[in-house]
């Protein structure tokens, strides 16, 4: 990052936490299971092209306070939160896709191919798919889930990256972790609160939520909200479904596998759409499975 600091925006510090266990088989005076808690983390160097989109005095630490402050007198509106026509008509191309694609899948193909809605859903914005330009870290022998543990965290960032607290502090810094993270870096920063002093109240820093930990929050949240009560076998929640598909119930809600709850949220989604269009097109469910029925594109 020393030889970053030229650049017109930091690189991102990506962190989280990381726990490893030496486990001893047969235990003994010196040598027991020993759990490390530290922390990984790396470099997000800037895209180039990316830079020269940008504004340079946007990107200031005056810049980003003054910015803040407009915050406090937004006045929030719900139609924000609402989305547009264009995303609305987009909504219904993916929800079309979907019922198309458990249609043609579970009970009937199409006659007509080329006049048949598409099983898949449209494209969205494309993203670069170029390799980023990561930095690994070096692991730190400390943890980022206490308030100590993540200023302990900065001091080992500060010194693998070749600056002094000055030249860290002196401009603005951006970091990537999870809402644990965040929340006990702000915990730190209310403990040295106030401090004109750059090193001390660290107002250089921002995080934002990483991707993968914002897509886990939201999708945990609703698949919890369905899950339903598996120890009562008169609730009709989405335990029931997972059970009826041969899936544990108790396994689905995964902290440590996002590819696995997702799959069963797939699971049970198509399942409902199956019996809805089973039921609407009048058909005997005790056939699914069997020959598909041949029906017309429109």
């Amino acid at each position: 990052m020393a030889k970053s600091s030229n650049l017109l925006i930091r690189p991102t510090i990506c962190i989280d936490n990381i726990d490893m266990e030496e486990r001893v088989h047969q235990s003994s005076i010196g040598h027991r299971t020993h759990t490390f808690r530290g922390t990984w983390g790396y470099v997000h160097l800037p895209d180039q092209k990316l830079l020269a989109t940008l504004d340079p005095s946007e990107l200031t630490i005056s810049a980003y306070h003054q910015s803040l402050e407009q915050v406090k007198s937004m006045e929030l509106n719900p139609t924000m939160f609402l989305p547009t026509l264009p995303e609305q008509e987009h909504d219904k191309k993916v929800w079309k896709s979907q019922i198309a694609k458990v249609l043609k899948e579970q009970i009937a193909e199409s006659t007509d191919e080329d006049l048949s809605i598409p099983t898949s859903p449209p494209e969205i914005e494309v993203i670069s798919h170029a390799a980023p330009d990561l930095h690994m870290l070096k692991l730190m022998d400390a943890s980022n889930n206490s308030a100590e543990g993540i200023g302990q965290v900065f001091e080992s960032i500060i010194q693998q990256t070749g600056l002094t607290g000055n030249q860290f502090f002196a401009q603005l810094q951006p970091m990537d972790g999870d809402l644990a993270t965040i929340q006990n870096f702000n915990c730190l920063q209310n403990q040295r609160a106030p401090s004109s002093v750059p090193e001390y109240c660290m107002n250089n820093i921002f995080f934002q939520l990483g991707a993968s930990h914002t897509l886990w929050n939201i999708s945990s949240a609703i698949f919890s909200h369905h899950i339903g009560d598996p120890s009562n076998m008169l609730d009709c929640g989405a335990w029931q479904h997972l059970e009826a598909l041969g899936f544990a119930a108790h396994k689905a809600i995964q902290k440590k596998d996002f590819t696995l709850m997702v799959n069963q949220m797939e699971r049970i989604f198509e399942a409902l759409l199956c019996y809805c269009l089973m039921v609407k097109l009048d058909l005997n469910l005790g056939k699914l499975g069997e020959e598909r029925l041949k029906l017309p594109a429109d």
